[in-house]
C-alpha cells in the first residue's frame, strides 16, 4: 500500500493505484463492511478485513494531512 498526498487540486490519498478523497474512502470502507455483514467465504472475509485496515490507515493519513494543511 502506498500513501501519497496529492495537493494539486484537493487532498487525496493513493490506495492500490487510485486516488481517493475522504468521502470516497469512507464509502469504500462502508461497502466492504456491508459485504462482511452479508457473509463471505473465509478467504474473502480475511481479505475484506485487510482491505478495511488498509483503507482506515489511508483515511487516517488523509485526515492528518488535511488538518496539517489548515
Amino acid at each position: 500500500m502506498s500513501i501519497q498526498i496529492n495537493f494539486t487540486h484537493d487532498i487525496r490519498v493513493e490506495y492500490r493505484g487510485h486516488f481517493y478523497a475522504e468521502d470516497e474512502l469512507r464509502e469504500s470502507i462502508w461497502l466492504v463492511n456491508m459485504e462482511l455483514r452479508n457473509g463471505l467465504p473465509q478467504r474473502e472475509r480475511i481479505e475484506a478485513k485487510r482491505q478495511i485496515a488498509e483503507m482506515e490507515a489511508a483515511l487516517k493519513a488523509l485526515v492528518t494531512a488535511e488538518r496539517a494543511g489548515r
